[in-house]
């Protein structure tokens, strides 16, 4: 699973290049147009070595040092204000810098003052990544520091796991779901955190991460579930998600299965499911576990 962000982090935006021209403008001139290929070719090779250590040394690493790190608890605090914008950048920014502990230590800090590991998720980790995006965006930080903050808040996620289930409820038991990123994008953040609240419903949750359409339709076909939901983040996957809707509808065990999508790409499109051909979408993980509720108890 964590070793895909550095996909994440390219399919989540696409308009970011990983390598620049050099001061001169690309012209018609022979010449200059050797030298872009010769500057893009060279930079193409940086971002490849750039990739490779990422997934083999730094993530691996930082994955490892969090193997011992004790679950987050909750206390009798009783914070009811949400994060603030100056604290959700500030994790944002936390979860960029080399102290590898100060992320957890402000997540645990915000829980001690009493506020729910729901609200953690929904209103500091997801806000929180977005924040990355616009960082990015902005050069005001790299493609490096983007995926390891990422990584940080995935393991976060995991973390807050446990304490979030320990209010696991029942109602919705023996109920089956599938979580996948559109194939062709790696957008598994928001899988990781919708599977986390489908869980605590009483939901027996799958994930497919990082999957290509034909393992997905080989899951969907295979086994039975009520709900198959996918993830969108970039106008780029409308097509590939239209088609994999289509395909599922066409291979699914169970043929009255209900399609969900969410993703980054709602907040531009809320109504994109009707065009897509699902049966609803949520825009946050709390939101998806009510709609799947509503669906079932009609």
């Amino acid at each position: 699973m964590y070793l895909n962000l550095a996909a994440a982090v390219r399919s989540a935006l696409p308009k970011k290049k990983l390598w620049l021209m050099s001061g001169e403008s690309a012209s018609n001139d022979s010449a200059s147009s050797s030298r872009y290929a010769e500057n893009k070719n060279s930079k193409d090779a940086c971002q490849a070595s750039l990739m490779e250590i990422l997934e083999s040394q730094i993530i691996p690493n930082l994955l490892k040092s969090n193997e011992s790190a004790a679950p987050f608890f909750s206390t009798d605090g009783i914070r009811t204000e949400l994060p603030t914008e100056e604290e959700i950048a500030r994790f944002a920014v936390l979860c960029i810098e080399s102290n590898q502990e100060a992320p957890n230590i402000f997540v645990q800090s915000l829980m001690s003052e009493g506020l729910a590991s729901e609200a953690i998720f929904l209103h500091l980790l997801a806000p929180a990544a977005r924040h990355l995006g616009y960082l990015w965006e902005d050069d005001l930080c790299d493609f490096t520091q983007v995926t390891i903050g990422l990584v940080r808040m995935q393991q976060i996620t995991l973390r807050l796991g446990s304490e979030f289930q320990e209010k696991r409820k029942s109602a919705m038991e023996g109920m089956r779901a599938l979580f996948a990123p559109v194939p062709g994008s790696q957008h598994t953040f928001g899988v990781l955190m919708v599977s986390e609240f489908f869980r605590r419903e009483g939901w027996q949750v799958w994930m497919e991460l990082g999957s290509s359409e034909t393992t997905l339709l080989e899951a969907v076909k295979k086994d039975w579930f009520e709900v198959i939901g996918l993830s969108v983040g970039i106008e780029a996957h409308v097509e590939s998600l239209t088609n994999t809707i289509r395909h599922i509808r066409a291979s699914s065990a169970n043929t009255q299965a209900k399609i969900l999508i969410g993703g980054p790409l709602l907040t531009l499109s809320p109504d994109l499911y009707k065009e897509v051909g699902a049966d609803g979408a949520a825009g946050d993980a709390a939101s998806a576990v009510e709609l799947a509720r509503t669906l079932f108890s009609a």
